[in-house]
């Protein structure tokens, strides 16, 4: 039996970035790796090879914590120093760049890992609360602390009679040949089905995309980074440019294989727009069919009963809380997993995740060691006090690519005492656990966030917002930008927001980028609203939106007779005067328990909570 306090299912990036936290903290860890090496998922996935993540090596400004919010794939580390840019130019690098990546990351670091070690079963010791792994080969080891970084398990596969005739993502032949001048359908409507669509584009005659009943999703357009993005768009192209391939709302009900070796798959189609509402009812024939349904990210089977956590979305997910724990104490999911927490989010990826695994590693060290989660004093009984603080959050906010990529998740908290004149910034944790905690709901707090605003613009193109927002409505913000909330005793208060920017920056080193904006204005709007909780100066700080000079440009109104054209601009739903903050919307806060804690969040547009298995 071998003893470690933290155990790390897995060597993909989310294992190899904890690993590198509790390397560097001095702890007792060790990593199990099934596999042979770092990052095998990404030396066979995505099939095609090419990455959907950013690789944007130039940004105008040197800092690192800046340049990570367009850099996808580097893993976090003190000082910045093993940055992925080096390993490829490519705005969407190949995958074999990224699993060479995490190989020289962990040989750097010299994390500990244990490869070609396969658990096939977790128990826990009733009496010491330990978990028991179970290897393949009966060797045993036992932890304190279980972190599942396991990444995609299996695929989905659809309850749909005959589906053993379909090829999945995961094996489906990869080789374009073997399809050309065939009739291939593909059943799913997320990236790995366009993905795939996109590699066949040039070799079948014909491809239909079965979405079932529901629309395609753009990444554009929903700001989702898992959803459908413009490099695997060919095949929108060719259908609306008439080129024999198709996308349908099929829903598919059955597949069966004919003597001759080709497929029959029977469906159904939903009208419910028609004057005589009904369902369509037919076959088709195909040649191939390929299953692009997604991933399971928990597998029940691996646990004994009494430690098995409860799981969401048909059990693709573990439900896990706000410091992505299971329903299982000491059992935490890390990486892609995470979207049990925040479905549809920054976490679901590595360029999301790397920032909440650092949010678990900095709980864990609270909970087991006594180290506090990152956090600064700083005074706040003088003007020149509130300028420090102020000038300190608009860095983070300018700066921080924790509270860029995770949007909404993490944000910084400021907790004021007003008996000495302080106020202690805590950073970059989940929202919903400095909500849901006694240190932070039971006092005066000021929560900084960065995020997007387009839900105030009902039923609009996210294409249609090129113009800035409306000074008079400062909750009129699509685009990402800077929202502060006080809360007193856990009750929202108020809240502010300032105006997006082009490169999501309010900091004095971005003066000029906005042209005829007053680049003063969301520093004073920060200043202002620290000062109305701490009162420390009688003085109010301009918040002017423009420079309004000859040389610099700014706004005016329109003059007597001047017609000015509205190609479809987007509407806000605020008022003038009206609430132009509300309280996290994003989340749905379900009853408090009888402690007063606050049980499991989901977010208020994915799932409910019945969901729960």
């Amino acid at each position: 039996m071998i003893f470690h306090d933290s155990i790390v299912l897995g060597a993909g990036p989310a294992g190899m970035q904890m690993g590198y936290l509790l390397e560097t903290a001095g702890r007792d860890y060790l990593v199990l790796e099934g596999s042979e090496r770092v990052g095998k998922f990404f030396t066979q996935y995505p099939r095609h090879r090419r990455l959907n993540s950013f690789n944007k090596r130039f940004n105008w400004f040197s800092e690192p914590d800046f340049n990570l919010r367009f850099d996808w794939h580097s893993l976090l580390t003190h000082d910045f120093s093993f940055p992925f840019r080096g390993y490829s130019k490519d705005i969407f690098p190949q995958a074999d760049a990224l699993a060479q990546y995490l190989q020289d990351f962990r040989d750097h670091f010299g994390i500990k890992v244990q490869f070609n070690t396969r658990v096939t079963f977790i128990d826990r010791d009733p009496e010491t609360r330990h978990f028991i792994l179970t290897t393949g080969d009966g060797e045993e080891y036992r932890c304190r602390t279980l972190l599942m970084a396991t990444g995609p398990l299996k695929g989905d596969t659809p309850d749909i009679p005959g589906i053993e005739h379909a090829s999945s993502y995961e094996d489906h032949d990869a080789d374009a040949e073997i399809y050309e001048n065939k009739r291939v359908l593909i059943i799913g409507g997320g990236i790995s089905a366009f993905e795939t669509a996109n590699h066949l584009v040039g070799s079948a005659a014909a491809i239909t995309v079965a979405l079932g009943p529901k629309f395609m999703k753009h990444a554009w357009r929903t700001h989702f980074a898992g959803d459908l993005r413009v490099h695997d768009n060919t095949l929108l192209d060719m259908t609306a440019l008439k080129m024999m391939h198709g996308i349908y709302g099929l829903i598919i009900t059955r597949i069966t294989k004919q003597e001759d070796g080709t497929l029959r798959v029977y469906y159904q189609e939903e009208m419910p727009h028609w004057t005589k509402p009904g369902v369509i009812e037919g076959w088709m024939p195909v040649d191939h069919v390929i299953r692009c349904t997604g991933w399971t990210f928990v597998n029940p089977e691996l646990f004994a009963l009494s430690v098995r956590p409860q799981t969401v979305c048909e059990g693709q997910y573990a439900l896990l809380n706000s410091t992505w724990e299971s329903t299982t104490p000491d059992l935490f999911f890390i990486g892609t997993a995470m979207a049990g927490r925040n479905l549809r989010s920054p976490t679901t990826t590595l360029h999301g995740f790397r920032y909440a695994v650092r949010a678990v590693f900095n709980f864990l060290e609270q909970r087991y060691e006594n180290v506090p989660t990152p956090n600064r004093v700083f005074p706040l009984k003088t003007r020149e006090d509130l300028e420090v603080l102020g000038k300190e959050m608009i860095r983070r906010v300018s700066i921080s690519s924790g509270l860029f990529q995770c949007n909404s998740i993490l944000g910084d908290a400021l907790v004021f005492d007003k008996d000495t004149g302080e106020v202690r910034v805590f950073y970059e944790m989940p929202i919903d656990y400095f909500l849901e905690s006694p240190e932070f709901s039971e006092k005066t707090v000021m929560y900084f966030t960065l995020e997007l605003g387009f839900n105030n613009f009902p039923g609009q193109d996210p294409n249609v917002f090129v113009r800035r927002n409306d000074p008079s409505r400062p909750g009129c913000v699509g685009v990402i930008h800077p929202v502060a909330r006080h809360y007193e005793n856990g009750k929202f208060v108020k809240g502010r927001s300032t105006r997006g920017s082009v490169g999501s920056r309010y900091d004095e080193d971005y003066k000029g980028f906005e042209h005829e904006m007053d680049d003063v204005k969301p520093r004073n709007i920060v200043l202002n609203f620290i000062n109305e909780v701490a009162g420390v100066t009688d003085e109010i700080f301009s918040e002017n939106h423009f420079f309004n000079t000859e040389e610099r440009g700014g706004f005016r109104e329109l003059e007597p007779g001047e017609v000015l054209s509205n190609p479809g601009l987007p509407e806000c739903a605020l008022v003038v005067g009206g609430e132009q903050v509300s309280d996290f919307g994003h989340f749905r806060q379900v009853s408090r328990r009888a402690d007063g804690t606050i049980p499991p969040w989901v977010h208020a547009k994915l799932f409910e909570i019945s969901e729960i298995h």
